[in-house]
């Protein structure tokens, strides 16, 4: 299959059907990599005084700039969630947090390290437990992983009618 020249003036059902399946399974390991995510006691711990805060909600993550002594942390919540009590925290206020570190940020080079949060504290008020965070980003990435799987299904059977359509065709040449 050439994917130059006059690759794509002859596209065929069977061609159309292996980009899909490729792309299938291209998306289908990303979220397998996304969905990894370290225990607890692997995360990064970090306590430190709000530079900038902005608010999410309707899907736009809530998202803090935090300063500590070991630099600057771009942090953001999963989802979009707003915690109660966020609403709460101000620039110059200090909070403690767990974090991830976004492996699939692909802008990392010119802004830097991006973080989810797992956990959040401010002024000794636990806002966001690792608890909940957990289930619901499990929640969310099983409803996700559950459209990959049938993405991956669907394009596979329209890889194999495509495949059997080709070959009864030569069949009856």
């Amino acid at each position: 299959m050439r994917l130059t020249g006059n690759g794509f003036k002859k596209l065929t059902l069977l061609k159309v059907a292996v980009y899909l399946f490729l792309l299938a399974l291209c998306a289908k390991g990303v979220a397998l990599y996304a969905n990894q995510h370290p225990p607890e006691e692997q995360l990064l711990s970090v306590s430190g005084i709000v530079k900038k805060v902005r608010l999410g909600g309707d899907g736009r993550a809530t998202r803090f700039q935090i300063q500590s002594g070991s630099g600057i942390y771009k942090c953001s919540s999963y989802y979009g969630k707003v915690w109660p009590g966020m609403e709460r925290i101000a620039t110059r206020d200090r909070v403690s947090m767990l974090l991830e570190r976004n492996r699939l940020n692909r802008d990392e080079l010119v802004s830097g390290r991006r973080y989810y949060i797992w956990g959040l504290i401010h002024h000794d008020n636990v806002i966001a437990r690792y608890d909940d965070i957990r289930a619901m980003v499990q929640d969310k990435e099983a409803a996700a992983n559950r459209f990959f799987n049938g993405f991956v299904a669907a394009s596979f059977l329209l890889l194999a009618v495509a495949y059997l359509r080709k070959k009864a065709k030569g069949i009856t040449s």
